[in-house]
């Protein structure tokens, strides 16, 4: 059976403006590109931890996991890299941003602009859904997420 991993992906707002990161040249995957806070689901970590935990590694930030976005599929590199991917949103609870080797830069921007860059192109429906949640969805609207009991 081939193995399927699980990606996440943090569109983090902050006073009205969204996280996004440059890819560092090192990555081997899309390096140089923009993106939001992106990482793979570690074994026995549940979604909502595994982007908790991306977040803090990746920016230093203490974010709030408020629903998801967007659940996707894609070969991240080719056949052999089959990936679910699920992204959240996320609103800024504290702390700087301090990018790891994985990014070289950062910027807070709009949304209209986040739904615009270019370079974003892999996380416009993700703005997109945004977007529109925003328009009826409550802003305390908190998403409560399943967890089965382990034996």
């Amino acid at each position: 059976m081939k193995k399927v991993y699980v990606g996440m992906a943090a569109i983090i707002e902050k006073d009205n403006k969204f996280l996004v990161m440059k890819r560092s040249k090192e990555r081997d995957f899309e390096p140089n590109k923009w993106e939001t806070v992106t990482g793979r689901l570690d074994e026995d970590e549940s979604p909502v931890e595994g982007i908790l935990r991306e977040v803090e590694e990746e920016t230093a930030l203490k974010v709030e996991v408020q629903y998801p976005l967007d659940v996707g599929f894609f070969y991240r590199g080719g056949k052999e890299f089959p990936m679910v991917f699920i992204s959240f949103y996320c609103k800024y609870l504290e702390g700087n941003v301090k990018a790891t080797w994985e990014h070289s830069e950062y910027k807070w921007v709009s949304l209209e602009e986040a739904i615009n860059l270019p370079d974003l192109s892999h996380f416009h429906v993700m703005f997109k859904n945004l977007k529109e949640m925003k328009k009826h969805l409550p802003d305390d609207f908190r998403f409560a997420y399943s967890s089965i009991p382990q034996d």
